[in-house]
């Protein structure tokens, strides 16, 4: 019997794990009848790691026992965690990033997995997959050309979408034929929407931080340009392509010369003027040091 006091294994929900957690308090009820007995205990638990407090009952009968290898009957108790453990369905870090109608679907579908809600589970995977369309603006009549439409615009690979197609059967049996999905099923299926969710969400600030992705866009071109050069990362005079640096790597030519003819369209127009242009001045001491004719522009002091 377990006591106030004494410390026991338990799953953390915060942790994600089994930690020590000390007893604080042990209720036992136990009955009986002619042909059978039953006890259980209600227990508040509190983790010795992260001070969370969670509730537990663990019950047995006389009817419910189990056989060990030496011969010996072991009672079989039904342990119950409230609110219900999260084990084995993994977490998104940084869920905070994730935009709120996402979020808000994903959360409510995890809390129907850890009840034994399937059904709605299988719904909620489905309906979080329409919250990623429409937070991406994807269009279309069903579920299914939204889905393949992800793909056209290059948020998800092929193989992601058959994934997705995938977990819109799920759904589709859960809210068409009210039919609950297996546990290995809802498990994977979780997994698989955390990942989306994950890669191009919850993990966007430290990738934007710490790698460096292909700049595919003028705004991330300028924006890049801009910080080089309010940081000083380049002195004297320069031409925009020398500024760069290593960091052409990360753009097609074709799209280095139309934003370098962009950002210098904006010097000329005046709306960019944190650098000058003085490829004239440069020209007029008769020293050639740009053979291959690029605007030679410096910071303005």
């Amino acid at each position: 019997m377990i006591k106030v006091n004494s410390i026991i294994k338990n799953y953390c929900n915060d942790c994600h794990h089994e930690t020590w957690h000390n007893v604080l308090f042990v209720k036992t009820i136990a009955g009986s009848s002619e042909e059978i007995s039953w006890s259980t205990d209600y227990e508040v638990l509190q983790c010795a790691g992260c001070d969370r407090i969670c509730f537990k009952t663990e019950s047995s009968d006389s009817e419910s026992y189990d056989i060990d290898e030496r011969g010996n009957w072991i009672p079989i108790i039904n342990a119950k965690n409230y609110p219900p453990t999260n084990e084995g369905l993994g977490e998104i870090e940084n869920l905070y990033e994730v935009p709120i109608e996402i979020n808000k679907i994903y959360t409510e579908t995890v809390k129907s997995i850890t009840d034994g809600c399937y059904t709605l589970a299988g719904i909620g995977l489905r309906a979080t997959i329409e919250a990623i369309c429409n937070h991406e603006n994807i269009q279309g009549r069903d579920l299914n050309t939204r889905i393949n439409k992800l793909v056209t615009n290059g948020f998800i690979s092929k193989d992601d979408a058959s994934k997705l197609h995938a977990i819109r059967f799920i759904g589709n049996d859960a809210a068409h034929e009210i039919k609950a999905p297996l546990n290995n099923q809802i498990i994977i299926a979780l997994k698989i929407i955390q990942h989306l969710i994950s890669t191009k969400y919850a993990m966007q600030e430290e990738i934007n931080k710490y790698l460096e992705l292909p700049i595919t866009t003028y705004e991330d071109f300028k924006s890049l340009l801009n910080k080089k050069i309010a940081h000083g990362l380049i002195a004297g005079t320069f031409t925009l392509q020398s500024l760069m640096g290593k960091d052409k790597r990360r753009i097609s030519n074709e799209d280095l010369n139309s934003f370098i003819q962009q950002y210098e369209s904006e010097i000329q127009n005046g709306n960019i003027t944190i650098i000058e242009d003085v490829t004239a001045q440069i020209q007029n001491t008769g020293v050639d040091t740009n053979s291959n004719n690029q605007r030679i522009y410096r910071k303005k002091t």
